[in-house]
């Protein structure tokens, strides 16, 4: 360990002292090259051995394994340092032995102080120029909101002008408006051209607005008032010339009412005159709707009083040419009772056309003056309508179109649009077109209703035909949006009704007393005779095409009750006269079906061929009594010359229903004898004499021989007609019950079918006449 430490000291003390005088030298010898070179190497070699020495390199050379490898790494690493000691000291002597080094660093020194208090100047003026740069941004802000408002500073001032362009009418128009003259065609055009002058004005400032600027505002109030007292201009001359215009018309003695024929004069030149002033009209309508709606009372006034006095004239005339109801027209109503009535119900139809003719000469129906009388009425009232539409712009449902002052001067776009706009929301201020014709037609109600009630009461079976007039009317004026004239048909029908109504049970209490009056109850009842006239009376008043008007059904619902009132009074008549519960043959019980039967029969051949939908389910009804009574009677009429007959074969069918046919002889009642005995009890000579007693019979109960007719000979044959088919078919089913049980027995009649046909055809009864 101390071998190993002394050559290290010595090596620092070389280094430290004796190695520095050869690091000199080098100097030196930096300084002047050419002095003594190859002694520098010998020391230098001697230095480098003395190095080595000091490192014990001998020892390091002769070790072996890992001790010599450790070595050389130590070598390394202290020659390492010794270099990096060498190189330090080489510089450090450089820096000691020169100088200017201390001048360098002075320089040095003073060039840092320098830099310090640059940096300081800049960082003052970073600042500075920060500061500057949002000065800078200010200023550009501000210069650019001085561009934007010098802008709109420009923009504003053409506004401006502009604006005061608009607003600025000429003095001449708003002369024309105070001084010109209003009845001829073109000082209206000069008005309606100032007109649209000053309303370009008002709709340009009402869509721009002139805010707090004195003069437009000035100058627009101005424009206003002059906009209004042109306005009562307008007011003031239309209502003196309505009363003016109106006036003449009364006066002229060409439009009286021709009373054969009447009809409404036309109003054509009153709406020529009003219609040049539709334009100014507009104007006062969007300026001034207060006097606006002055104008159209103004107008509606007068309108109605023309209107009044024109239409009581018109109903006054149609009134005179309605008539009376004929005699014969009397006779189809129910409640139609006289002394005379059995005679008036057989009159002669020529007779009663006669009569009609005669009467006819004087006037109409009511229901047909009534047509003629709303067909002009409905005419008139649409041309008022349009007119008053055309005048007045009014209008009928919100998607008509509202026709503007700007539309109709054909002014720019821009001002037909700002008008419109200003207009749509406000329809509701408008008075539409059923409120106008409500103000003028408002007595039409009163009149139309004294009208009908005055002809109800002269002939009050006309209800129905002015019940159809309405509903056409009605339908007419809905297809037309025709909202007053719609309404007033539909409230004049609603009256209507309600007589009708009332006629339909007053005929139907008719109808019910007539089973408590009628002593005689032979033949057709009363009612069951006039059922068809009413029925006739009342389809005259109705049209075909009427089939799906509220009328048709109120007419259908009045035959369902009055045909049912009729044939419930008719069974109660004939149980009152006759009992349909009594005995065979029963006298009552003949009558109850002879009643039942002529009555029906009656209905059915009188109301069948009319071919009226509506009554098929009355005639299906009456149908059903028709024949159950038919048959009912032909079997009562029948038993008496058949009775024996009628028992014996009714006896074997009810034995067929539990014997064999060819068992039937064998039971005690129904021998081959006994068949013998019935059979002979009535041969041809009974049906003979048999037949001719059912004739007079049947003559009894149906003809009428002093006072024959064709509808009662029409019965007559009707029922002799069941009677043979009815015999012919008993004898045929007799003679195939003796054929089926008896079939080895030649037992028959001594007549056949021919027979009972020839000896129906002799023997028909006397009020039947002759039968083909």
């Amino acid at each position: 360990m101390g071998g190993r430490d002394e050559p290290e000291a010595v090596g620092k003390k070389k280094v430290a002292g004796g190695i520095e005088k050869p690091e000199l030298r080098v100097v030196e010898e930096k300084k002047d090259k050419d002095e003594d070179v190859e002694i520098d190497e010998e020391n230098i070699l001697a230095n480098v051995e003395e190095m080595l020495e000091g490192f014990e390199w001998r020892n390091a050379g002769s070790s072996k394994g890992k001790g010599g490898a450790g070595s050389s790494d130590q070598i390394e690493r202290r020659l390492l340092r010794e270099l990096k000691a060498l190189e330090e000291a080489s510089i450090f002597a450089i820096i000691e032995s020169d100088e200017r080094v201390a001048a360098v660093v002075k320089d040095l020194d003073e060039a840092i102080a320098e830099l310090d208090r640059m940096d300081q100047m800049i960082s003052l003026y970073k600042t500075q120029l920060l500061t500057m740069s949002d000065d800078i941004n200010h200023i550009e802000g501000q210069n650019r909101g001085l561009q934007v408002q010098t802008s709109n500073q420009r923009a504003l001032v053409a506004e401006l002008d502009r604006l005061l362009s608009t607003v600025n009418i000429p003095a001449e128009d708003l002369t024309i408006l105070k001084k010109e003259p209003m009845e001829s065609t073109q000082s209206i055009q000069r008005l309606e051209t100032s007109a649209a002058t000053l309303y370009k004005a008002l709709l340009s400032t009402r869509d721009m607005g002139v805010g707090d600027m004195v003069v437009a505002n000035e100058r627009l109030a101005e424009y206003r008032e002059r906009a209004s007292q042109f306005c009562v201009r307008v007011l003031e001359f239309l209502a003196v010339m309505f009363k003016f215009q109106i006036d003449l018309m009364e006066k002229d003695s060409s439009r009286a009412i021709d009373k054969n024929k009447p009809s409404l004069p036309t109003h054509a030149k009153l709406e020529e005159y009003l219609g040049r002033y539709c334009g100014l009209m507009l104007f006062v309508k969007e300026v001034d709707y207060q006097r606006f709606q002055q104008i159209c009372s103004a107008y509606y006034t007068a309108a109605s009083d023309l209107h009044r006095k024109e239409m009581t004239e018109l109903f006054a005339a149609y009134r005179k040419l309605s008539r009376k109801p004929t005699e014969d027209e009397q006779e189809a109503s129910f409640t139609y009772q006289s002394v005379n009535a059995p005679t008036v119900l057989n009159k002669s139809a020529a007779g009663r056309k006669t009569k009609i003719g005669d009467v006819n000469k004087g006037g109409m129906p009511a229901h047909q003056t009534f047509s003629k009388l709303v067909e002009v009425i409905v005419k008139q009232i649409e041309t008022e309508q349009a007119f008053i539409a055309d005048f007045l712009h009014t209008f009928s449902s919100p998607l008509d179109p509202l026709m503007t002052f700007a539309d109709y001067m054909d002014l720019e776009s821009y001002f037909k649009q700002g008008a419109a706009a200003a207009m749509t929301g406000q329809q509701a201020r408008f008075k539409d077109i059923r409120q106008s014709l409500d103000m003028i037609f408002g007595f039409m109600v009163t009149e139309f209703t004294t009208w009908i009630d005055s002809e109800i009461a002269k002939d009050g079976f006309q209800i129905v035909g002015i019940l159809a007039v309405l509903d056409r009317a009605a339908a007419r004026a809905e297809s037309r949006r025709n909202d007053f004239l719609a309404r007033v048909m539909q409230k004049q029908h609603q009256k209507a009704s309600g007589l009708l109504e009332k006629i339909c049970k007053e005929q139907i209490k008719a109808i019910e007393q007539t089973k408590l009056t009628l002593k005689k109850r032979k033949g057709v009842v009363p009612f069951m005779r006039v059922f068809p006239r009413f029925v006739d009376r009342i389809e005259s008043q109705v049209l075909p095409s009427d089939d799906r008007l509220p009328t048709r059904k109120l007419v259908n619902d009045v035959y369902d009750r009055i045909v049912s009132s009729m044939l419930e009074s008719l069974q109660q008549m004939a149980k009152m006269d006759g009992d349909a519960g009594a005995g065979e043959d029963s006298k009552d019980q003949l009558n109850y079906h002879v009643i039942l039967i002529e009555n029906m029969h009656h209905f059915l051949t009188t109301i069948g061929p009319k071919k009226i939908a509506p009554l098929k389910p009355s005639l299906d009804r009456a149908r059903d009594l028709y024949d159950q009574n038919l048959n009912l009677y032909i079997k009562v009429v029948l038993r008496r010359p058949l009775s024996r007959l009628l028992d014996f074969f009714s006896g074997m069918e009810q034995l067929l229903r539990t014997t064999p046919a060819n068992e039937v002889s064998l039971h005690g009642a129904y021998t081959k004898s006994s068949l013998k005995k019935t059979i002979s009890s009535f041969d041809y000579k009974d049906l003979k004499k048999g037949m001719e007693a059912l004739s007079k019979r049947i003559d009894k109960h149906f003809g009428d021989i002093s006072n024959p007719s064709a509808e009662n000979s029409e019965a007559v044959r009707t029922v002799w007609k069941a009677c043979e088919e009815e015999m012919t078919r008993l004898i045929k089913e007799w003679a195939a019950l003796i054929v089926r049980c008896f079939p080895d027995d030649k037992v028959a009649f001594d007549f056949g079918v021919e027979e009972v046909q020839s000896v129906f055809k002799k023997n028909v009864p006397q009020s039947a006449g002759s039968m083909s």
